[in-house]
């Protein structure tokens, strides 16, 4: 339970299901049906024994009366009826290309007022492409490539590809740019390797190269320019000045400005053939690689449909804050006056803050699944109808958190 798929399996259990608003309507229809029924039948019960007096037989007669009129005012169709018409609601859907799992979603969708969606793969196509690079120097960019490759966990041969879009970006980058990927990937195979991981949002690799044991990482840019402290030039290494990490940022900024996604990469030489969590840092810089994932041809026209509805779409995604702005500019969830935070400002802001701004955040950037539920609740607890889109397993404990006035999930 201490993994990340564990945390998101707590999560998960801890995640209650809301009920729909249309149980919640049915269930307050029932209550004020059991109200006037009983009162009515009292009503009924008293009248007839004041006019047929108090006596065994009349007692009984009248008791009768009333519990028919009970059993003829409670609305035994209704659960049929109900349930034809939202089969009716869910063939429809099914005919626009939209498949139910329950019956009720139908009409817990036509009560939805906010739309929290998952960037990646929802919004945009999950096609990631290299689209630019930033390096010092073209030595360095050569090495900048063989690091893209090395601290790689995908496979691409010429018919097909497997892991993650961004790492198959890199390693197609490098197949356009040099013919010896495969050959370069079996003379320096990985001696050890730490994952990536949400909370470092960085991944590095140990690889013996020219004869030395180098440490190859890539990650976000904010966190990497943290931990570097070289920069290579004309082959020789020098401390890394503000100049320097104010230049970084200024790419990383025109990148991300462009609606890409940016990762840095940095390398360092290691003793030994194991790595630790406290080996991540004093990098010396290898430079930017930026890559597109374009936006669906439909989202923009979604977003645009969801507005006019009266529905407010929010999108909620891992990637820098300034590259989900680009692409929410671009499909219209981001419009003037709205607001972008990042997960850190998040974890600053106390809920009753948070709730203060929530109308106005239409981006949320760099957020955990704790993040996504936090935000859900938020929203429920403005009496909103909220759905949550998305398609990857950290975006499960947010899906999991069903309308009630309240949460639907919608799961694409």
């Amino acid at each position: 339970m201490n993994t990340e798929m564990g945390k998101i399996a707590s999560a998960l259990a801890q995640a209650q299901d809301e009920e729909p608003p249309l149980q919640l309507k049915l269930n307050q229809l029932s209550k004020i049906l059991t109200v006037l029924v009983v009162g009515i039948c009292i009503v009924i019960f008293a009248v007839g024994l004041l006019r047929s007096g108090i006596s065994g037989d009349a007692i009984l007669a009248t008791f009768m009366v009333a519990v028919s009129l009970a059993v003829a005012a409670i609305p035994e169709a209704l659960s049929s009826i109900v349930t034809i018409a939202l089969a009716i609601g869910t063939s429809k859907m099914a005919k626009q290309h939209a498949i139910m799992k329950k019956l009720q979603a139908v009409e817990g969708l036509g009560c939805v007022s906010v739309i929290c969606s998952d960037k990646t793969g929802t919004l945009t196509q999950n096609r990631m492409t290299v689209t630019d690079s930033y390096a010092l120097d073209k030595s360095q960019k050569n090495l900048l490539m063989e690091a893209s490759v090395l601290c790689n966990d995908s496979y691409v041969d010429e018919e097909k590809e497997l892991g993650d879009p961004t790492e198959t970006a890199l390693k197609q980058w490098y197949r356009r740019e040099r013919p010896d990927l495969d050959a370069f990937l079996a003379a320096h195979p990985k001696v050890f390797e730490l994952p990536f991981d949400s909370d470092r949002k960085l991944m590095s690799v140990l690889v013996e190269l020219d004869g030395k044991m180098q440490m190859f990482t890539k990650g976000a840019v904010d966190v990497m320019s943290a931990r570097i402290t070289q920069i290579e030039e004309q082959g020789q290494c020098r401390p890394v000045t503000q100049q320097d990490l104010e230049q970084i940022a200024s790419a990383n900024q025109a990148f991300s400005e462009q609606g890409l996604r940016v990762l840095c990469f940095g390398y360092r030489e290691v003793a030994g053939n194991t790595l630790t969590l406290e080996d991540e840092t004093d990098f010396t810089f290898l430079g930017l690689v930026a890559m597109m994932d374009p936006p669906r041809p439909e989202s923009k026209q979604a977003v645009a449909d969801c507005i006019r509805a009266g529905i407010k779409p929010v999108m909620i995604t891992g990637d820098h804050v300034t590259t989900a702005s680009a692409i929410a500019s671009q499909i219209g969830i981001l419009q003037e006056g709205d607001r972008a935070v990042t997960g850190a400002e998040l974890d600053a802001m106390s809920d009753e803050e948070l709730a203060e701004n929530l109308e106005q955040i239409s981006v949320y950037a760099r957020v955990s699944p704790e993040h996504k539920i936090r935000i859900v609740q938020q929203w429920q607890a403005k009496h909103r109808y909220v759905a949550m889109t998305g398609d990857g397993v950290n975006d499960a404990p947010a899906l999991k958190m069903e309308i009630g006035p309240c949460a639907w999930n919608a799961h694409q």
